[in-house]
């Protein structure tokens, strides 16, 4: 019975991490004051940045014992989530937008879903196709596919569930994304993948 139940324990743990990234909103701090982000997910851990009383649709990456993984000014720490009120829906593949992108070269995939991909590259025209929701693969939780069109063009998106640096900063991100554009020749780029649409 005690094998039994460390397996649905652990299957309950991997069921939520499967929450995150998700946004949140700081909530309970006082007018004026800000709620640390630290080293670590425990009270013990240095401060080295902080949220605004009032910080809206922040992104958590992870989860650890009640504390979540945010970005701040080129840093990535924990926040305590009791301070923190979930914006529910906003969690992929049910989210509504979300952006992609990544360097050497840099380019970005923002994405408003069923409805269309935006590509950018500052080098080259944006190209808009229009695409369709995100699909998880069959039976697993990730990656995430979806397709994209525009004339004489098609873009593929594919997202995993996996911490991803983005090479230039200490922040974190929820997923790795790879992008295939193809039609007068293939292109193929590959970076990280953001709730956080500023």
């Amino acid at each position: 019975m005690k094998k039994f139940a460390a397996i649905f324990i652990c299957l309950a743990g991997a069921a939520s991490a499967q929450d995150f990234p998700a946004l949140y909103n700081v909530t309970g701090v006082d007018d004026g004051d800000v709620l640390n982000m630290r080293t670590r997910p425990t009270e013990n851990g240095t401060v080295i940045g902080a949220l605004d009383h009032d910080a809206r649709l922040v992104e958590v990456i992870e989860e650890d014992d009640g504390w979540g993984r945010v970005n701040v000014t080129g840093l990535s720490g924990w926040v305590p989530l009791e301070s923190m009120e979930r914006q529910e829906g906003t969690e992929l593949p049910a989210g509504y937008q979300f952006k992609c992108f990544g360097t050497e070269p840099f380019w970005s995939a923002t994405v408003t879903q069923n409805d269309k991909l935006t590509f950018t590259r500052p080098d080259d025209d944006d190209k808009v196709f229009s695409a369709s929701n995100l699909t998880a693969a069959t039976s697993r939780d990730h990656p995430f596919a979806l397709l994209g069109a525009k004339m004489g063009e098609h873009v593929t998106l594919v997202m995993n569930h996996e911490i991803c640096t983005d090479g230039m900063s200490d922040y974190k991100f929820g997923y790795s994304g790879s992008v295939v554009i193809g039609g007068y020749e293939t292109q193929v780029y590959t970076g990280c993948c953001s709730l956080d649409m500023d």
